[in-house]
């Protein structure tokens, strides 16, 4: 009889698995419709204006929300079951206002100069809230065995963004602005959703514990905070540089072109996470170095395909004007595996409380990948190529530097 048990719960996690599978490449085709969707209705200026608006977003997001995130996922992860909305409804809200004062600290200044328009920073606070609120709820969902929900939620935010802009696109002419702030409200449903699923499904209380105070988690995730800034600022400071020195249509092309890279890398490495990250939160790290080990495995098939079918797919999903830009999304496909290999690293040394080892890693890697990007801007400003080099290989670097790390960890133990 408990063999039969077993078996049976064995066969459902085999099909859950399956239909994680099957949703996360439904999720896939609809994610590179909204890629050909965008780039076909907005010129490569328009693109680069979009882009830059979004890198400013994800600075705040950086700077605020991304280490609250992970601090508050490892410290549930390593509690009891039940969720202590109280607690984090109180952290939250001073994580939000905390947020309000930077986006003004940082988007006056640049308004003053002429870099943003005053209304641009209503997009940029809202992507930056609402990417947090989405990413927090579904981290905490996928982490107590709601996957298939998580699927099926990503599946229908890329179907609201494509609809939502394509609605908004027959009132108002298409533009940077209109694909940002269909976004947010995208965002803003699928929050909506997930919260209604929450209350529903997730065993939790109304008790003010089990989370430290605002101050005392921010001395403890600071180095995650300055470690996802320099990450940033690695990956994607060229979006600033760019478009601040009159280039965003370079800019543009090289994020377009690199996005089917990693978008098609990242779905599949979100598929991946989604089913192996919560082993390592349960094994208290020990399943690091193998969950990386397969990861990169995976990358290195994807990489394979993105060499040989690359340019047909540049032909399928875009204009013909970025078909002859097709080796560049391999730097996308490399920098998603990075991504991975960091993630998990970064996840690991959270529940070491060793997470200040970051910072050494990420300030090198964006010191290389800023001052390299800014020669090759200098000197070979209309070079598409030119702009993933010092990119990839700041990326391998920080990458083979933590996993270094972790095995010495593992060694000590």
């Amino acid at each position: 009889m408990l063999k039969k048990i077993i078996s049976i719960g064995k066969k459902r996690d085999f099909l859950e698995t399956l239909m994680v599978i099957g949703l996360r490449l439904v999720s896939i085709g609809v994610g590179f419709a909204f890629i050909k969707i965008y780039t076909n209705n907005l010129t490569t200026e328009q693109l680069g204006k979009y882009f830059y608006l979004i890198t400013l977003s994800y600075l705040m997001n950086a700077l605020i929300f991304v280490p609250v995130d992970y601090y508050i996922q490892a410290r549930l992860a390593l509690s009891g079951k039940d969720i202590p909305l109280k607690a984090l409804l109180r952290l939250n809200r001073k994580v939000c206002f905390s947020a309000i004062i930077l986006c003004l600290a940082f988007g006056l200044p640049l308004s003053y100069f002429g870099k943003i328009k005053i209304l641009d920073l209503a997009g940029i606070y809202g992507t930056a809230l609402f990417l947090y609120l989405c990413n927090f709820s579904r981290g905490l969902l996928n982490n107590r065995g709601h996957k298939i929900f998580v699927v099926n939620i990503l599946v229908l935010e890329s179907a609201l963004k494509i609809g939502l802009f394509l609605l908004a696109a027959v009132y108002f002419s298409a533009s940077a602005d209109l694909l940002l702030y269909s976004s947010v409200v995208a965002l803003a449903l699928e929050m909506l959703l997930i919260v209604f699923y929450f209350y529903k499904k997730l065993s939790y209380n109304w008790r003010d514990e089990g989370i430290e105070t605002y101050r005392t988690v921010i001395k403890k995730s600071y180095a995650l905070s300055i470690g996802a800034v320099c990450n940033l600022a690695q990956l994607q400071f060229y979006r600033l540089m760019y478009v601040w020195a009159g280039a965003p249509a370079t800019a543009a092309i090289y994020t377009v072109v690199t996005n089917l890279g990693a978008s098609g890398m990242g779905a599949i490495s979100s598929v991946y996470s989604q089913i192996f990250l919560p082993k390592i939160y349960a094994s208290k790290g020990k399943y690091t170095l193998t969950y990386i080990r397969n990861a990169l495995l995976l990358a290195g098939f994807v990489g394979v395909g993105a060499a040989i079918f690359g340019q047909y797919t540049l032909m399928l999903l875009t204009k013909n004007d970025y078909v002859q830009y097709a080796q560049v999304i391999s730097y996308g496909v490399l920098v998603e595996a990075g991504n991975m290999v960091i993630g998990a690293a970064t996840v690991f040394l959270m529940l070491k409380n060793a997470s200040k080892i970051m910072i050494f890693y990420n300030i090198g890697a964006a010191i290389v990948s800023v001052l390299s990007g800014f020669v090759v801007m200098t000197y070979w400003p209309e070079n598409v190529f030119l702009i993933g080099v010092p990119i990839a290989l700041s990326q391998i670097f920080i990458a083979a530097f933590l996993m270094m790390h972790i095995a010495r960890f593992d060694t000590k133990e």
